[in-house]
């Protein structure tokens, strides 16, 4: 009897394809990723881009249009007002609680605040110093500055010092129109 071989046929390998699909999955995913990043990445560079834009565009006022409290331009040489005459000389008005150095400071905070408010040239001959509040259980009080302006008039400004962690902070208040 003869016997026909039965050939036998070997199941295809699919590896091959299966890495091939992969492969071409991992890639188009990176593709893809790639895509999403590069927009928001153009996303976020036209942001900065307007910013700067932005920054470069701003209108700067000039000095004179700027308001402030004091009642002169220092940059305007034809300015009819007058610069304060502030007197940095270290002296200071004597009388009231305060040690010097926080005396000092009041003299420094009152004359700014002086110029503010009209009197231009306040000196300490003249100027006076009075205990209007005596200091409270947490060790605040209130004095009365009277401040000679140097030009034959006075105002009053109300100082309160207020103890904080070994200091006194100063505070001056504008005085009423």
């Amino acid at each position: 009897m003869e016997t026909n071989p039965v050939t036998q046929t070997e199941p295809k390998n699919n590896r091959n394809l299966i890495i091939g699909i992969v492969v071409a999955v991992v890639l188009c995913c990176c593709c893809v990723v790639t895509g999403v990043g590069g927009y928001y990445g153009y996303q976020a560079y036209l942001a900065a881009q307007q910013t700067v834009q932005d920054i470069q565009d701003l209108d700067i006022p000039d000095i004179q249009d700027i308001p402030t409290g004091i009642p002169f331009v220092p940059s305007d040489p034809n300015s009819t007002a007058v610069a304060p005459q502030l007197d940095i000389t270290g002296e200071m008005p004597s009388g009231g609680l305060a040690d010097d150095n926080t005396r000092l400071t009041a003299w420094f905070s009152v004359q700014i605040i002086a110029a503010i408010s009209g009197c231009s040239a306040p000196t300490v001959e003249g100027t006076t110093i009075s205990v209007i509040q005596q200091p409270d259980a947490n060790g605040e009080w209130k004095e009365e500055w009277n401040v000679n302006c140097g030009d034959g008039t006075s105002q009053p400004y109300k100082v309160t010092f207020t103890p904080e962690n070994g200091i006194v902070n100063v505070n001056v208040e504008m005085p009423s129109p």
